[in-house]
């Protein structure tokens, strides 16, 4: 008969094994975000890869790239329907990140559509960039993607302002500002501000739209999101 200590251990460390496999993935990712490689993802692609193998892939899907935002983001399969959408997020990739890994990531699918979802990466830790730097790699992602597939629709959301970094917020507004001074007459790319969508009435982002960390979306941010890409999509 299995003794009372041995029983409490025993069931101690089945309620311990989730919480291990959380802090190994957050430190994976941690560490991964932290490499300035853009090979840190690898693995992910390799997931993906074999994924894809095992499935049936749409024709010309909606595909939509970038980082962790991306693989948080819910249900938009759903909303999207029938349309078929596939979701490629790479850990806390940034926007240089997909540009080296483009054939594999985006023109291996060959999209009908392409959503760009920039990473919180791109002001901070991995790549620490301003306005016009990451302005100038989302116009290299778009020049790549000309060079492959003439007829592809891409949509660029805007660069998230947040509650945990208020400090970008004019990095993101020059952004934008680019952006938009860049794509206004260019027919097939659209920029979306989801900024607008995110804000109290003093202009500051609301917390009520992003997750406990202040800087990724919670289901009611990405109800938003989803609607104004919906939005965007219906009226092409």
């Amino acid at each position: 008969m299995i003794s009372w200590k041995t029983l409490r251990t025993l069931c101690l460390v089945l309620l311990l094994i989730p919480v291990v496999h959380l802090v190994y993935l957050i430190s994976r990712d941690t560490v991964a975000t932290l490499n300035n490689s853009p090979d840190a993802w690898a693995a992910e692609i390799d997931a993906y890869a074999r994924q894809d193998r095992a499935s049936q892939l749409p024709d010309k899907p909606i595909l939509v790239v970038g980082g962790r935002r991306v693989k948080l983001w819910p249900d938009l399969e759903e909303l999207l329907a029938p349309r078929p959408v596939l979701m490629r997020g790479l850990g806390d990739a940034t926007v240089d990140d997909l540009i080296h890994n483009y054939q594999r990531l985006i023109g291996f699918y060959r999209p009908g559509s392409i959503v760009l979802l920039p990473s919180n990466s791109e002001f901070h830790l991995r790549a620490n960039k301003d306005a016009e730097a990451l302005v100038s790699g989302i116009v290299e992602l778009a020049e790549l993607d000309i060079d492959h597939q003439s007829n592809c629709r891409f949509y660029i959301i805007s660069p998230l302002k947040t509650p945990l970094y208020p400090s970008d917020n004019a990095t993101v507004d020059e952004s934008m500002r680019l952006l938009q001074e860049w794509a206004s007459d260019i027919t097939h790319i659209e920029i979306l501000d989801i900024n607008a969508l995110l804000k109290k009435t003093t202009g500051e982002p609301n917390p009520s739209y992003f997750r406990a960390d202040g800087v990724n979306l919670n289901e009611h941010g990405y109800l938003r999101l989803s609607i104004l890409l919906k939005s965007a999509i219906e009226a092409d």
